[in-house]
């Protein structure tokens, strides 16, 4: 009986709280900063929009009307591939966003002994173009990226595990400055939000304005926000443009809608677009023909650490200096 008395009291508080929530309406846009709009939307989502991008997230209602602010932490590196019959013992990789850091790799690296980092971009690049793909003469089982700062000791090595035998890479490094996963709150009353001491101290108190349904910009955040949380498979064509961002052509599309998959060429390909063998033929129009497209998935086997059991290759993939 002390059970089942329990298990009510734990049901009421619960159904309180969420009642509690539920009428608390904190969903709409609140201009928190000269230039910077958060947007609180349903299931749980919230986004900023700022000069330099996008912050998303999640939010929670605590305890006194006090909404709690917990910004999405992103992986420093990512990490996605496929099987590509014309590579034969090969390995293909695309490096996204390496040039924003100090950034290396090491491929098949043994246990239990010293890591040989290869720098990737060499110190002071500048000028970048795009894309920056280097084709390495073996297979890989492993692949290890490091990214430090010019002062740290130890390098922050992810090591990922290449259980699925890909041979074709598409990498992504993330820079995430330290501002951009600091949770924050603020508490709402009479259907404004005031912020607390907290680690954004330009936020400025605001009212909350409702959305504006089906307008261009709430649109595109649900887009956004859906597809950060959907990041696998991605596809890119063989020129590296990703088929259905939320800002192109292909916004919404469904790759099954226009493409068929090919076992053979292990790519969707648009039947009524393609033709045989434009892959391997670049022209004007390549970044942006979709007749043919790729899908990476992306590698869920990996291990972090913090590491000065390592030496610095210099020789750097790519040079690139236009002084």
């Amino acid at each position: 009986m002390k059970i089942i008395k329990l298990i009510l009291i734990i049901a009421i508080i619960m159904t309180k709280t969420a009642n509690a929530q539920n009428s608390l309406n904190i969903i709409g846009t609140y201009n928190i900063e000269s230039g910077v709009q958060l947007s609180i939307i349903e299931n749980r989502n919230y986004a900023i929009i700022h000069y330099g991008g996008i912050q998303t997230g999640k939010w929670q209602i605590t305890t006194n009307n006090t909404v709690q602010f917990t910004p999405n932490n992103k992986k420093i590196f990512e990490l996605y591939g496929r099987y590509n019959q014309d590579l034969k013992d090969e390995t293909k990789i695309f490096f996204n966003g390496f040039e924003d850091n100090q950034t290396f790799i090491q491929l098949n690296a043994k246990e239990k002994r010293k890591y040989t980092m290869q720098r990737i971009f060499n110190v002071g690049a500048n000028c970048f173009s795009f894309p920056y793909v280097h084709t390495f003469n073996t297979s890989v089982n492993n692949i290890l990226f490091m990214t430090k700062k010019y002062d740290q000791k130890k390098g922050g090595i992810i090591t990922f595990k290449n259980l699925e035998g890909y041979n074709d890479f598409i990498a992504i490094s993330t820079d995430q400055e330290e501002t951009e996963v600091q949770p924050f709150s603020a508490l709402f009353k009479e259907n404004t939000l005031y912020f607390k001491d907290t680690y954004y101290p330009s936020f400025s108190d605001s009212e909350r304005i409702p959305l504006e349904e089906g307008s261009e910009e709430i649109e595109f955040l649900r887009n956004f926000i859906s597809k950060e949380a959907n990041r696998d498979p991605i596809y890119l064509n063989p020129s590296y443009n990703v088929f259905g961002e939320v800002d192109s052509d292909e916004e919404h599309q469904d790759i099954h809608k226009h493409h068929q998959f090919n076992k053979e060429k292990n790519a969707f390909i648009n039947t009524k677009s393609y033709v045989e063998g434009e892959e391997h033929i670049k022209t004007d129009d390549s970044f942006h023909n979709m007749s043919l497209i790729y899908a990476y998935k992306i590698l869920k086997e990996f291990t972090l650490q913090e590491s000065k059991d390592y030496i610095i290759d210099e020789k750097q993939l790519f040079k690139v200096n236009c002084d």
